[in-house]
C-alpha cells in the first residue's frame, strides 16, 4: 500500500512540474539494444513513457553537463520519472559503471 501511495505521489509531482513536457529532470539508466532487431546497436535511442516513438530529445547529465541527442524508439514499464538510454547513448554522457544518473530531458521536435 505504501509503495502505491509513493508511486502515485511521485507521478503527480512529475506531472505538476512538467505540464508542458518540454524540460524534465529524471533518472536515467541504460539498456542493451543488441536484442532489438529494429535498432542499430550504435544508434542513440531511448525508451521513455512521456513521448511518442520518433520524438527526439536532448539528454543532459546533470553531474557533468555532457549531452546526447536520442530518439525515442520504445516505451518501458517504469514510472514517467525514468528514461532508459541505449548503452551507446549512456556511454556518451556518463561512465557505464555508474548505472543510474540524474538527467535533464528536453524535447527538440
Amino acid at each position: 500500500m505504501k509503495k502505491n501511495i509513493f508511486f502515485i505521489c511521485a507521478t503527480i509531482a512529475c506531472f505538476a512540474f512538467t505540464s508542458d513536457k518540454s524540460d524534465i529532470t529524471c533518472t536515467a539508466t541504460w539498456y542493451d539494444t543488441s536484442g532489438h532487431p529494429k535498432v542499430h546497436r550504435d544508434h542513440s535511442t531511448a525508451a521513455f513513457n512521456l513521448y511518442s516513438k520518433g520524438t527526439f530529445l536532448v539528454v543532459t547529465n546533470l553531474s557533468n553537463n555532457k549531452i546526447d541527442t536520442v530518439e525515442v524508439t520504445d516505451r518501458h514499464g517504469l514510472s514517467n520519472s525514468h528514461i532508459d538510454l541505449s548503452k551507446d547513448s549512456f556511454k556518451k554522457i556518463a561512465n557505464i559503471r555508474e548505472g543510474r544518473i540524474k538527467v535533464s530531458v528536453k524535447k527538440i521536435n
